[in-house]
């Protein structure tokens, strides 16, 4: 037998922030198209400063989703960091009390943004999880929020357009999302906001460009270029000894702070150096060596052909020549960080 469904329960899993608002204003507009009237939003905050171990904030949402408005619409109760709220056997029975007893009216909006999050690594989990189970249970809706990885934002920018009753050509879209820093594959890299910014993007070139398709020409002129891009792909480059691809991107490395070309080298060149350690010397299994350093398998195979290309001596060089550059970055003056950069550069190619 099918369970009922129920539209007052809504977990969005994942980072992304455009997807996520965009799956809360949905549940409101239900709300209000059967007769509940617009929800008066709640938000909570179930992880971070304050939040303490999420028993103090399942209490105040049971509370809220258990009592009803006495005029008008109800109260619909958004929950940041909900994933918390599934950590331990007591949370998960509160967090099914809680979705089991809500007012008419009323509803909630769980959200688990840990999905591909910066710096979590091996701590970032495959899907919904427990939390998934739960709002399945009473017929609630699991809303995917996934940001885009390397080569998913340019078709998901067709789509957009088309959905708006427009066209945008296709290296149009690629351009945007290359500009965006969207084709970058730095693991760390935070997504969340991509597909936000290239909705707010795409809608400017549909003003400038009312009718007709939107062509690489408009995007050129319009849409600006994050350097997100530039400066991982300088990296890039840079651990794969490729001068011409160097060359290419020094340009804007030498535009951007000094610390920050500084910092995205290191821990490039600090991956680099554990990759060439345990799997160039020590001939380790790549998957061992992923898993163990928090890095996903494909990144981690890009960096360990990059660091037969290298010794360790030349490795350890170059984090050498990191510190004096991050000096020069810092204290030397603008005039002496791009003769600096060009020629620690150089020396790596060569």
């Amino acid at each position: 037998m099918a369970k009922p469904t129920n539209p007052a329960v809504l977990l969005a899993w994942g980072d992304d922030l455009l997807l996520i608002e965009e799956a809360v204003d949905s549940l409101a507009k239900g709300l209000a198209t059967a007769g509940m009237g617009g929800p008066d939003r709640v938000r909570l905050k179930a992880e971070g400063r304050g939040s303490g171990n999420g028993s103090a904030v399942l209490a105040d949402l049971s509370q809220r989703l258990a009592t009803g408005g006495l005029f008008g619409g109800g109260t619909l109760a958004v929950v940041a960091g909900a994933g918390r709220l599934s950590a331990t056997k007591e949370l998960r029975a509160g967090v099914a009390a809680a979705l089991a007893n809500i007012a008419p009216g009323n509803a909630v909006a769980l959200i688990d943004q840990r999905a591909r999050r910066p710096n979590l690594k091996g701590a970032r989990p495959e899907g919904p999880g427990e939390l998934g189970l739960l709002v399945q249970d009473v017929g609630g809706a699991v809303v995917n929020c996934i940001s885009p990885g390397p080569g998913e934002l340019a078709s998901w920018i067709l789509q957009r357009a088309q959905a708006a009753g427009r066209e945008i050509a296709g290296d149009a879209a690629k351009e945007i999302a290359e500009r965006l820093g969207a084709e970058v594959r730095e693991p760390d890299l935070d997504r969340s906001g991509m597909r936000m910014t290239a909705a707010i993007e795409l809608e400017k070139l549909m003003l400038a460009v009312p009718t007709g398709t939107i062509s690489v020409r408009a995007v050129d002129a319009l849409v600006a270029d994050r350097g997100i891009g530039s400066l991982f792909a300088f990296a890039d480059a840079i651990v794969a000894r490729s001068g011409p691809l160097a060359a290419k991107h020094l340009g804007r490395a030498i535009s951007e702070p000094g610390p920050m070309v500084v910092s995205t080298l290191h821990r490039k060149f600090r991956d680099l150096a554990q990759i060439h350690g345990a799997v160039v010397e020590d001939g380790r299994p790549l998957a061992q060596v992923a898993r163990e350093i928090g890095m996903h398998e494909y990144p981690a195979g890009k960096l360990a052909e990059a660091a037969r290309r290298w010794s360790g001596r030349e490795i350890a060089d170059a984090i050498t020549g990191l510190v004096e550059l991050d000096a020069i970055s810092k204290g030397d003056g603008e005039r002496a960080w791009g003769p600096a950069l060009t020629r620690w550069s150089a020396t790596r190619i060569g």
